[in-house]
């Protein structure tokens, strides 16, 4: 664990740069207060420092909270394809996935936060750079009736500036944001059946908050102490 330090006027202040959660054994990293460069427009954003899960929740993850909640089984649980242990969890609805967030004392991200962790401050096309994907940074492009998400980290050249994985590709991750209020909620990233001009960390996209697919799934975060 990494202790971040910084000056206020004339205290000096810590902050861990990772922490363990404690309820789902989840590895968080810190996203600092400050400005970064969002969207398709470029807009200039500000945004107060928190903590974003390393990885996608996985399989293990959530089965204990499964049997600690009797919650119920994400839709692919029996489906060899999508059920290993380390692969992210997909079939779980946005409800479940907020739910999964509260009971691990943290919430799904803002749509703004998401973005941040995804391409730091500089306006990177993707968490790696503006190189566009390879097999060595995102899974992507795969066949839908075939294919699957790759376990969590699997890619070490995707990282994002932050030392988030998977930020672009393997599964499409929901956000707490409505895309059109009532109706959609946002998900973003991108997953393992999508073309690499879709992986860009500006791009969004949308889900049925009652929606449960393959190739959707989530992290979580938790604001700054």
């Amino acid at each position: 664990i990494v202790t971040l330090f910084f000056a206020i006027g004339d205290r000096i202040m810590t902050q861990l740069v990772s922490i363990i959660n404690k309820t789902d054994g989840s590895e968080m990293v810190l996203v600092p207060s400050g400005e970064f460069v969002m969207g398709e427009e470029r807009k200039v954003v500000y945004i107060e420092a928190f903590y974003i899960d390393k990885f996608p929740i996985t399989n293990a993850q959530y089965k204990k909270f499964v049997e600690e909640t009797g919650g119920r089984e994400p839709l692919f649980w029996n489906n060899e394809r999508f059920n290993k242990s380390s692969q992210p969890v997909v079939g779980v609805s946005w409800k479940e996935a907020v739910a999964y967030a509260k009971w691990a004392g943290k919430r799904l991200p803002r749509e703004v936060e998401w973005e941040k962790a995804a391409r730091g401050t500089d306006g990177r096309e993707y968490p790696w750079g503006n190189i566009q994907p390879d097999i060595t940074r995102a899974v992507y492009n795969l066949d839908p009736n075939t294919g699957a998400p790759a376990p969590v980290g699997d890619r070490k050249e995707g990282a994002s500036p932050y030392g988030c994985f998977d930020m672009a590709g393997n599964v499409w991750e929901w956000c707490d944001d409505w895309y059109e209020e009532g109706k959609f909620r946002v998900v973003r990233g991108g997953s393992w059946v999508n073309h690499h001009y879709i992986l860009r960390s500006a791009y969004r996209s949308c889900s049925f908050p009652e929606g449960k697919d393959n190739n959707v799934g989530f992290r979580c975060v938790k604001n700054d102490q």
